[in-house]
């Protein structure tokens, strides 16, 4: 009996002294490795034995085992996981374009061939974001003849006019001139004859405030419009040609394509609606553009007088657009494309200024428009500078080298040329091969 009790006692306190060690409350701000585990509790591993192989239910996940197997797999995830993230992002830049293109770019509403649609969104593309004169003609080729050969579009409507005015300037940017003028030239009547019809209905009580074309940052073809980017496009095409009088006439039907325009929102004016501001803003940057452009032509003739009086107008309409900007702040550019007809087009303005003052033999007053146009050029983020920037950067330079040619310092002259050269190749510059012409000279 006294044997059986000790026995159940020695039972009890073995028990209870397990649990008593067996619990973390007891150790509770005691280091775990001062802690004795139980007797019984603690396993030992035999000297030469591994550990997983006499215990293995000891967790090893966590380590891998970097064998050529584990390492093409790892490889084949990493490869997975970044072609996915690549997709993704493809997929959803192109997304992105599509819906870009569809808001600020919208085909017509009469273009109903899918097809087509598709077409002229892809030459948009390649026109406007991704500039690929090649692939633009291709694609717009092929969306008129989808259109007028297989869909029977009428070859007098705005739409396949608007094709072909495009197709002409693809065209000019590949250098075929001859071949742009004359197809320019057949789809002009028309689009005079549109645009006076147009006119002469809003001059008949229609208010002109449903123009899709006075909807900033939205490009939608009217006649007024095509006939805008046609008269720009002959006018570049024919002074390209020595077809000085064409392209003056080309320019003028420019400008007083940008008056109607004008004249068309300031009848249904609502001073409320700020678009309307906007709208008129863009249309005097195409009258400064058209003007810049059309001075060129009397400079290239040699009437410096009259080019000089151009010249200042488009100083003073830039100025106007700038104190504008100041009175009411609001998005001028593309925030896309980082497009702004008005960058640079002030400098361009006072280039040409300069060297009407250096044809005369005025090198001091060349000076000060020379150094006013170089700050505009430079002061904007690179990013945002256009090609006319570089451009005008590069002939600044050049316009130095001639101060310093003409006072004699001919090696001042040559360092200012190869800044000029040099500058224009870095930036890739179309008149790179013009001032390298420069120093060969010396």
């Amino acid at each position: 009996m006294q044997r059986s009790v000790f026995t159940l006692s020695r039972q009890l306190l073995s028990t209870r002294h397990v649990r008593w060690y067996s619990d973390d409350k007891l150790f509770k701000g005691v280091p775990k490795f001062t802690r004795v585990q139980p007797k019984g509790s603690r396993h030992v591993v035999p000297i030469g034995a591994s550990e997983s192989t006499e215990h293995p239910e000891v967790d090893t996940g966590s380590r891998i085992d970097l064998n050529a197997k584990n390492l093409g797999r790892l490889a084949l995830i990493g490869g997975a996981a970044i072609t996915c993230v690549g997709l993704i992002g493809v997929a959803t830049y192109y997304v992105t374009t599509y819906f870009y293109l569809k808001n600020h770019w919208p085909v017509p509403a009469d273009v109903e061939s899918g097809a087509a649609r598709n077409l002229l969104y892809k030459a948009t593309y390649y026109e406007q974001l991704s500039p690929n004169k090649n692939r633009a003609l291709s694609a717009l080729e092929k969306a008129l003849e989808l259109l007028v050969v297989r869909g029977g579009a009428s070859p007098d409507s705005v739409t396949v006019v608007d094709i072909k005015v495009r197709i002409a300037a693809c065209l000019f940017g590949l250098g075929q001139r001859e071949e742009a003028i004359k197809l320019l030239y057949q789809v002009l009547p028309t689009l005079e004859a549109l645009s006076r019809r147009k006119n002469k209905g809003l001059s008949n009580g229609d208010n002109g405030a449903a123009d899709p074309g006075a909807s900033p940052g939205v490009h939608i073809a009217s006649a007024e419009s095509v006939l805008l980017r046609l008269a720009m496009v002959l006018g570049q095409a024919c002074a390209a040609s020595d077809r000085v009088d064409e392209a003056k006439r080309a320019f003028t039907i420019g400008l007083q394509t940008v008056k109607q325009m004008k004249r068309n929102i300031v009848r249904g004016f609502d001073s409320e609606d700020i678009t309307k501001y906007t709208a008129y803003d863009d249309l005097n940057q195409e009258e400064a553009e058209l003007t810049a452009q059309l001075a060129k032509v009397f400079y290239d003739t040699g009437d410096s007088q009259v080019a000089s009086t151009l010249f200042q107008g488009v100083i003073s309409a830039v100025k106007q657009h700038r104190a504008q900007l100041d009175l009411a702040p609001r998005i001028v550019g593309d925030m896309r494309t980082f497009k702004d007809g008005w960058l640079c087009l002030d400098a361009l303005a006072m280039l040409y200024l300069a060297k009407i003052e250096l044809d005369s033999g005025n090198t001091s007053a060349a000076l000060p428009w020379i150094e006013t146009a170089r700050t505009i050029a430079n002061d904007m983020p690179i990013q945002k500078q256009t090609p006319r920037c570089v451009d005008c950067e590069a002939s600044l330079l050049a316009q130095l080298g001639r101060v310093a040619e003409s006072q004699g310092n001919n090696k001042r002259a040559l360092l200012r040329y190869r800044e000029a050269s040099e500058y224009a190749r870095i930036y890739f510059s179309d008149l790179h091969n013009e001032l390298q012409a420069n120093v060969k000279r010396f």
